[in-house]
């Protein structure tokens, strides 16, 4: 086991912190964004969404291949987590951001409506999380609020993860939105 693997939403700080983390633990650091394209794993652009879709065997393939490659440590980012070869994860970090926090980063980033209201839902549902614990199991998968936090405070948060053999955190926005009376301001299909 050799990965540590960090994940989560759009606009959660995964790349930033990613990168803070190899500096300080000496890992080389791998965007799986980034391997996708590079490795041709890309089957079509998703305009409507403005997204990506990739081959998800491809992407096993050059996951694996990058895996080899790097004997030392390494770090994994990105939105494949769920496709990182379960017995080269060491622990798996899942960036959580409040709802509304997320919805204006992704607006300040000019995303199209339709990917901020899907994202943002997919924040309060937990889909992030959910992945990675139905590929990876509750003890590998910990959770990080990053709201209100600067990229560094992340980084120390984790790091603490890292060292500590305490039992996985768990972020649930549905239930705090719930009750706080907003849920259904993150989970219709009309934004303000």
């Amino acid at each position: 086991m050799n990965a540590i693997v960090i994940g989560g939403s759009p606009g959660c700080g995964k790349t930033t912190v990613a990168s803070l983390l190899g500096r300080s633990l000496d890992r080389a650091v791998i965007s799986l964004g980034k391997l996708a394209v590079e490795k041709d794993c890309i089957t079509e652009e998703d305009l409507k969404r403005d997204t990506l879709v990739i081959d998800e065997d491809c992407m096993v393939k050059a996951i694996g291949n990058v895996i080899r490659k790097h004997d030392d440590e390494i770090i994994l980012e990105g939105h494949y987590v769920d496709l990182v070869p379960y017995k080269e994860v060491e622990k798996v970090i899942i960036l959580r951001v409040h709802p509304e926090a997320l919805r204006t980063r992704l607006m300040e980033r000019d995303y199209p409506e339709i990917k901020v209201r899907e994202n943002v839902e997919a924040e309060v549902f937990g889909v992030c999380q959910m992945d990675a614990i139905h590929s990876f199991g509750e003890e590998l998968v910990f959770e990080v609020d990053t709201t209100g936090l600067t990229p560094e405070e992340t980084h120390d948060k984790i790091i603490e993860l890292l060292r500590a053999s305490g039992k996985p955190t768990r972020i649930d926005w549905m239930q705090r939105l719930e009750k706080e009376g907003v849920l259904d301001d993150y989970v219709t299909p009309q934004f303000e």
